[in-house]
């Protein structure tokens, strides 16, 4: 009994928080992976502004976003409070705050400095008016590229898709040197690269009142199309690409075995700066390429922090998301890790320019971003539609019967 009662005066384990001490709160906050180690830091510059208040991270599930929304989603829908603090992809806040999973963070988030941050991050995270994440993470694809086999090949950066594929073949030696690394996983990698294929061939993927179908459309049908032919007619991707996680073609990348890669801009400093990287001083960034009569563009993605509406520590937990998708946080991931920061006071700051001066020509970029669509219903139409390109790309199907597919089960769903 006295040992009972000496734990129970050291701490106290509440549903949603750890209170120790009956003073000090334990925030627990769900992250990606701290690639470079810099959480610590952040964690105890937090609890060094904020006394008597504790961060911990807890690491995502193996997996990709797909089985990371499930993860949020399961626990959410249970009400469950022992994450205070979530990393939200850019599509998930319409879903997650009409299910009324999300605080609101109006409170605590002014306009004011919602107004520092990349805008369409922000609107990514406002629902119906009110402002439901901090942005952390500044995301868009991008073309990564080997510089030094172009220039020895005498080539320049393609502008199109289909020069991208002439040079692949020209250049490739598979399996060890691969042309064009995708990530085309039944994820949402698989719908960020389609969104991109058929945005610059001048398609839609929903009208503008989110309510029908368009990718079923001639250049939505080509744009699937293109993406069979790279893998089956051109054969200019890696093999497995249906099957392959997002990092594992980031790795064959930055091993050195591909000419181009389309990926997040994290693979900046993983190439460059990274300890595993064998492509240091060799790697170039471009636009994606277009079709011949489309416009370059790039799939917003991001992440932000959002407050599990659940907490039992409502206003510890805002202070500490504010603090992470802050000045302070933002500055040590730039500098210290991979993360492009969405805090426009921080990108340019003079030490972050001087660490990456490549983030700033990545900025110029954000001008051709796209979101995916912003609907409480696109997780499950998403599901549907990876799964009917899949059978497209493994040729299951002809790429016109798979839209066609695809748009008859979604079209209901969009009526409800």
């Amino acid at each position: 009994m006295k040992k009972l009662l000496a734990v129970l005066t050291v701490g106290v384990c509440v549903f949603g928080s750890i209170i120790v001490n009956a003073e000090e709160i334990v925030i627990r906050y769900l992250s990606l992976p701290d690639h470079f180690g810099v959480e610590p830091e952040i964690q105890a510059a937090f609890t060094k502004e904020n006394p008597g208040i504790k961060l911990e991270m807890i690491g995502v599930p193996e997996g990709g976003a797909g089985q990371l929304h499930d993860k949020e989603a399961t626990m959410l829908a249970a009400s469950d409070g022992s994450i205070d603090i979530f990393c939200t992809d850019v599509i998930w806040p319409p879903e997650f705050a009409a299910a009324g999973w999300l605080l609101p963070l109006d409170e605590w988030f002014p306009k004011a400095e919602q107004d520092k941050y990349i805008p369409a991050m922000i609107d990514a995270q406002t629902v119906n008016g009110h402002i439901y994440g901090v942005p952390f993470l500044a995301d868009w694809g991008v073309l990564f590229y080997r510089k030094d086999l172009l220039e020895q090949a005498g080539l320049q950066v393609p502008k199109t898709w289909m020069e991208l594929v002439e040079i692949s073949q020209k250049l490739q030696k598979q399996p060890d040197l691969i042309g064009h690394i995708g990530n085309w996983v039944s994820n949402q990698q698989l719908m960020c690269e389609y969104m991109e294929y058929l945005y610059s061939n001048g398609g839609q993927f929903l009208d503008e009142t989110g309510k029908k179908v368009m990718f079923n459309s001639k250049e939505g049908i080509e744009a699937a199309q293109f993406m069979v032919d790279m893998a089956n007619k051109y054969k200019v991707v890696q093999p497995g690409i249906t099957t392959m996680d997002l990092d594992e073609g980031r790795a064959i990348f930055t091993e050195g075995k591909a000419i181009f890669h389309r990926n997040w801009l994290y693979v900046w400093a993983m190439s460059q700066q990274h300890e595993s990287s064998k492509v240091k001083g060799k790697v170039g960034i471009a636009l994606l390429p277009t079709f011949k009569d489309g416009m370059n563009t790039s799939t917003l993605g991001g992440w932000s922090w959002s407050v599990n509406a659940f907490t039992k520590n409502k206003e510890a937990a805002a202070k500490a998301a504010l603090f992470l998708g802050g000045p302070v946080a933002q500055k040590i991931r730039a500098t210290k890790g991979d993360r492009v920061p969405p805090l426009l006071p921080v990108l340019n700051d003079p030490d972050v320019v001087a660490k990456n001066p490549e983030y700033l020509e990545m900025f110029k970029f954000a001008q051709y971003i796209k979101s995916r669509p912003k609907s409480p219903f696109y997780t499950q139409m998403s599901d549907i539609f990876q799964a009917e390109l899949q059978s497209a790309i493994v040729q299951q199907k002809t790429a016109e019967q798979a839209m066609n597919d695809a748009a008859e089960q979604i079209q209901p769903i969009l009526e409800q």
